[in-house]
């Protein structure tokens, strides 16, 4: 993969997990959301600057920690350069990843009637996701905050099996691009194919909006969703990982 589309799906993702705020900073973002998920406290390289990366790395460090946070990047085969240069800070690798995509044709899949889906974020839908994502009380308000930000088409997504919510999800729409987020199983009832029925069902979803591929990022270590997606067509474009300031 070129590295200028390694640039444009970063954008994509950076987009399509929203922050409680941002701060641009010559080529790169600084995300901000009380803590809640490295994605959405961390900064993305996007683009090669003009200033010097070790002011800027300076200016990152000390805008994390009046936040109260370590400083974390989220990096790719594009942003090799700001790496090494973050290896040699002592910075730590945390969570290989692996973005992963496939193309969405007609037929390819179809809607699934026990799922429920909404384009906005209901209570229960969110009480769900809370709950399945062990999301901890004190970060439910900026997450649902973050969850009802989006300014382009999405879908809120639970399967139920006998009245009872057993997975959930999230999917983004933008550009020509699906992004799909947070699809999780109730522990008790995975490998019963509920994963692969609410991505299905998204997919469905997706492909009658008019999206032409769909895209998802999933750590490197679960071994499970890595086989799932595999199952599903979709293939590795590139890795990414974070580097965490040590404390």
């Amino acid at each position: 993969m070129q590295l200028s589309e390694v640039t444009h799906f970063e954008s994509l993702t950076t987009g399509a997990w929203p922050a409680l705020s941002s701060e641009y900073l010559d080529g790169w973002v600084l995300r901000f959301a009380a803590g809640y998920t490295k994605r959405a406290n961390s900064v993305t390289p996007l683009w090669q600057g003009a200033l010097p990366m070790l002011q800027k790395l300076e200016y990152c460090e000390q805008r994390y920690q009046q936040q109260g946070l370590p400083a974390v990047f989220k990096l790719s085969p594009a942003s090799q350069t700001l790496d090494d240069a973050l290896a040699a800070r002592g910075y730590e690798v945390v969570d290989p990843s692996s973005v992963q995509t496939r193309p969405l044709q007609a037929g390819d899949f179809a809607f699934d009637a026990a799922v429920q889906s909404s384009d906005t974020v209901s209570d229960a839908w969110f009480a769900q996701f809370a709950a399945l994502n062990n999301v901890p009380a004190a970060q439910q308000a900026s997450a649902r905050q973050m969850l009802a930000s989006y300014a382009c088409p999405t879908q809120f997504a639970t399967l139920y099996h006998e009245g009872k919510a057993v997975a959930c999800a999230l999917a983004v729409l933008q550009f020509n691009t699906v992004l799909l987020y947070d699809v999780v199983t109730l522990a008790e009832q995975r490998r019963q194919g509920y994963a692969r029925r609410i991505v299905g069902h998204l997919l469905a979803w997706a492909h009658a909006q008019g999206a032409k591929q769909a895209l998802l990022q999933v750590i490197v270590a679960n071994t499970p969703a890595i086989k799932l997606y595999a199952q599903l067509g979709f293939t590795e474009q590139y890795p990414y990982w974070y580097r965490r300031q040590q404390v």
